[in-house]
């Protein structure tokens, strides 16, 4: 008599059809990444080397020419006697100041806003950018410069580039945060291990309860050890980086932007009574993320700003919405020649409305 086997159950069933899915995707993304690997290397790693190839210690060397190299571009730097990025004046009339999108990180020195601006204007100018700086450190660099060289400029370009509703690196919010909570950290403590003592006495911060570190946010914090590993993942964020970026979104929290917002409201203060003393007049610029303009965020952010600047910032947005992903870097972010160029051309029209 012949033995019937019994049917599985339907758990097993399903359990069975999960392992053989597991494993078909498993063997697809290791072939995507071999393929890729292969075929369409791109590279996610930033090297600043001297024109011979090898590696520079500094951003900043007094008299320096360098390169800035990655799988999106090859940029030629050049940095002033007096240690800044080019374009360079003895006395300058306009000074910009920023991060690294002033800087104008993977862009060759005549394609950054600044150049563009200053060439077509016929001003003497000075970028002061900055590469990973928030405002207060920003300010202390333009302070030193117009200290040490006795400087006395006519204007001041400030650029925030900054995103009130994510929480991420490069965001000036996130910069302000970490820089204050550095500085009023208690003695002994580690460098921002404790953000408590900065809002100690100041009640409003208090009730905003601690931190908050979400999972999009260890998310994000993990991005920077697998593009390190995957070709495949670098070449998904060489397509649509900004657009995962408006999908996962790291809260600021309420605690951290009430930080932050106190941190930039003293800086710009600051700036605001510098410019008083040494007689130049200042505007401020927002630079937007591209994820924030997709998210259709942009104008929350404008408006965070402004309840903290002495006076109403410029937001450099419009010329970015007809396609803002083309406009940036996909690894890198930052703006690329065409960004730049929409950036100039701003900047251009607006100061030559206001000419007689």
């Amino acid at each position: 008599m012949a033995t019937v086997t019994p049917p599985r159950s339907m758990k097993k069933e399903w359990l069975f059809r999960l392992v053989l899915l597991g494993i078909s995707l498993v063997f697809s993304l290791g072939m995507a990444e071999i393929m890729v690997r292969v075929f369409f290397p791109v590279s996610d790693g930033l090297a600043n080397v001297k024109l011979d190839g090898s590696p520079i210690t500094g951003w900043f060397e007094p008299g320096s020419v360098y390169r800035q190299v990655s799988g999106e571009y090859d940029a030629m730097t050049t940095i002033t006697s007096t240690g800044h990025r080019v374009p360079g004046s003895e006395r300058p009339e306009v000074i910009f100041v920023g991060d690294s999108f002033t800087y104008g990180f993977g862009l060759n020195d005549k394609e950054t806003f600044a150049s563009l601006y200053c060439t077509e204007m016929q001003r003497a100018c000075a970028n002061l950018g900055m590469p990973g700086s928030g405002t207060l450190r920003q300010l202390e660099r333009l302070e030193s410069f117009l200290t040490k060289y006795d400087w006395k400029p006519k204007e001041v370009k400030w650029f925030f580039f900054g995103m009130s509703t994510a929480w991420s690196a490069g965001n000036d919010f996130v910069d302000n945060y970490d820089r204050y909570t550095r500085d009023h950290a208690p003695e002994g403590e580690a460098a921002g291990a404790s953000s408590a003592a900065a809002v100690e006495a100041q009640p409003a911060l208090a009730q905003a309860g601690a931190p908050q570190v979400g999972l999009a946010e260890r998310l994000i914090g993990m991005q920077a050890v697998l593009l390190e590993h995957s070709m495949l993942l670098r070449r998904v964020k060489y397509h649509w980086g900004p657009l995962i970026k408006s999908w996962i979104v790291a809260d600021p929290g309420e605690y951290r932007m009430k930080v932050a917002l106190t941190a930039t409201r003293e800086a710009f203060a600051k700036l605001d009574a510098l410019s008083k003393r040494e007689g130049f007049e200042y505007t401020i610029y927002l630079l937007p993320a591209v994820h924030d303009i997709l998210r259709g965020t942009q104008q929350q952010t404008v408006d965070t700003l402004n309840s903290v600047t002495p006076k109403p910032v410029v937001p450099v947005i419009d010329v970015f919405l007809d396609s803002p992903k083309s406009y940036s870097y996909g690894l890198d972010g930052h703006l690329n020649p065409k960004g730049a160029r929409k950036v100039a051309e701003l900047l251009v029209s607006q100061d030559r409305k206001k000419t007689p």
